[in-house]
């Protein structure tokens, strides 16, 4: 190897570890970047705090203030508590709606229902929270999770002197809210 080929190598051994040095002090300055952002964060959160609180103590001190000028600073005071709690409001609002749009349902409360499921031998006298929309073996399913030993059984449901078919929904069935169903075993 000669002189030329020598301090070529020795070069660009010495550029791969300035590079590999800078992408370390890179890293270790997203890092503390990163770190200092979530204490801005939470900085600007206690900060919100103490300007409510703030608020809230000049308003109790502008009650306390016996002259009439305390009463106008008392309702500025509460304005600017209503101002910041329809802040809070309107970001509540936003997460709901960020929430609604990641598929999340929310269920129509006339969609709701209580089946009350009745044994004959008299053991289950249980209410079942439901949709009309489930079907009646996922309602069935959550009776045989509160009475397990039903489950090895061959049970036939009655509701209204019919026999109720698994694989319908509950309108499907003709079930209505409150209505009893009446658990029938033949063994």
């Amino acid at each position: 190897m000669n002189y030329k080929d020598f301090l070529k190598d020795f070069n660009i051994n010495i550029l791969m570890n300035e590079i590999k040095n800078l992408k370390e002090q890179l890293n270790n300055y997203k890092n503390k970047n990163e770190q200092l952002i979530k204490e801005l964060n939470e900085i600007k959160k206690e900060k919100d705090k103490l300007n409510i609180e703030l608020i809230k103590a000049n308003a109790i001190i502008s009650c306390l203030n016996p002259n009439n000028q305390g009463n106008s600073n008392n309702i500025n005071n509460l304005n600017e508590i209503i101002k910041m709690k329809d802040k809070k409001i309107n970001e509540l609002m936003m997460q709901l709606q960020n929430s609604l749009g990641n598929n999340k349902k929310l269920v129509d409360p006339d969609d709701l229902l209580i089946a009350h499921f009745i044994s004959m031998d008299g053991y289950i006298n249980c209410p079942i929270n439901c949709l009309k929309t489930d079907t009646f073996a996922v309602v069935e399913e959550k009776l045989y999770q509160k009475y397990e030993r039903y489950r090895e059984k061959n049970n036939t449901f009655l509701a209204k002197g019919r026999v109720v078919l698994r694989f319908k929904k509950i309108f499907e069935n003709g079930i209505k809210d409150g209505d009893k169903i009446q658990l029938v075993n033949y063994e």
